[in-house]
């Protein structure tokens, strides 16, 4: 086996997407002092004997010798008038910062929404990483392979980012309204928060960005049906709501009201009960309905008994209990439903 006099590393990949290569890939093989060791811009070469780390370089070109190679002079003496062969492997570590690497949530992740009550939703994005710490990243991740390419770590580094990512939505966020002028916020407080997860590996999350995040298509579906209607025009909201939500409810007979009809939806399907009740209570006081309305009228002057207001009352109360309608909707309701005694 020919001695090596000239030891360099160039990723043969067209994208770049090798980390760390070890020359000789297998085993170790026989350097002589004087041999050249160049070393590329943003590369970090450490040679290793016997399994231990002995010096590192940086970018350049370097004569191995007993004066940048102490550690390998001691081991080795100075035999054969300096120029002793001696066997090693050098791992070449590129520092560049490695771009575009994917990250997502593989299922959905459960967020508890002020607006929408407890929905999944799914994210995706990309990340770069840096190796900051190059003996680090070889002790805790590399270990003795020849190799290491961006997608060996990608699926690691992005399982901690998702991880992240989900104790960062509660502390951002409150509804998914927010999220469009959220995005920026989120990554960072997520990258922050992956800081001593990657440190620990001698890597930097450089990068993070995200770019979506996105409800389940009930929602989106909900979303895109009230985004015409005025923000300032509750009542309309609310009455488009309720419809998708009846409708749903229609599709599933036999389940629980608001049973299957999405996030949302049985909040909205309360806000239009609560509603329907207070004006059935309220349109026996109305005096000028049209003629064709007026036996409806008639039959809504009648006076409630104490069983039906308590009967209402109770369906009421289950609505607020099970937060379909507000303390305000349930007090207001309670005041017109007791007028009808």
């Amino acid at each position: 086996m020919p001695i090596l006099q000239i030891i360099e590393f160039f990723d043969p990949t067209p994208t770049g997407e090798i980390i760390v290569s070890k020359i000789p890939q297998e085993g170790s093989d026989e350097f002589r002092l004087g041999s050249q060791l160049i070393v590329q811009e943003s590369q970090t070469a450490i040679f290793f004997r016997d399994g231990q780390a002995l010096d590192g370089f940086e970018s350049g070109r370097h004569t191995l010798s007993t004066q940048n190679l102490p550690l390998l002079g001691k081991i080795i003496g100075l035999p054969f008038g300096g120029k002793s062969p001696f066997r090693c492997y050098v791992y070449f570590i590129a520092t560049k910062t490695f771009t575009n690497l994917g990250w997502g949530t593989q299922s959905p992740v459960m967020f508890r929404d002020t607006d929408f009550r407890m929905i999944s939703l799914r994210a995706h994005g990309v990340f770069s990483i840096r190796i900051v710490k190059p003996r680090v990243f070889l002790n805790t991740l590399v270990g003795t392979m020849g190799k290491e390419y961006t997608y060996s770590v990608e699926e690691f580094f992005r399982s901690i980012i998702v991880s992240r990512l989900n104790e960062v939505l509660g502390s951002v966020m409150k509804s998914i309204l927010d999220l469009p002028m959220q995005y920026n916020t989120i990554a960072l407080q997520t990258k922050e928060a992956v800081f001593t997860d990657f440190d620990q590996y001698g890597v930097q999350l450089v990068d993070l960005i995200i770019q979506a995040i996105t409800p389940p298509p009930s929602v989106q579906d909900m979303i895109n049906r009230a985004s015409g209607v005025a923000v300032q025009d509750t009542e309309k909201y609310k009455a488009i709501a309720a419809a998708d939500a009846m409708r749903d409810a229609a599709k599933n007979p036999n389940g629980l009201a608001g049973e299957g009809l999405g996030a949302g939806m049985g909040l909205a399907m309360g806000f239009g009960m609560a509603q329907q009740i207070a004006q059935n209570t309220a349109s026996g006081h109305s005096s000028d309905n049209k003629t064709s309305r007026s036996k409806d009228t008639d039959s809504n002057d009648k006076k409630l008994s104490s069983a039906e207001i308590k009967t209402k009352l109770k369906e009421l109360k289950e609505l607020k209990d099970e937060g379909l309608i507000n303390d305000a909707d349930f007090e207001e309701t309670k005041k017109r439903l007791l007028s009808m005694l």
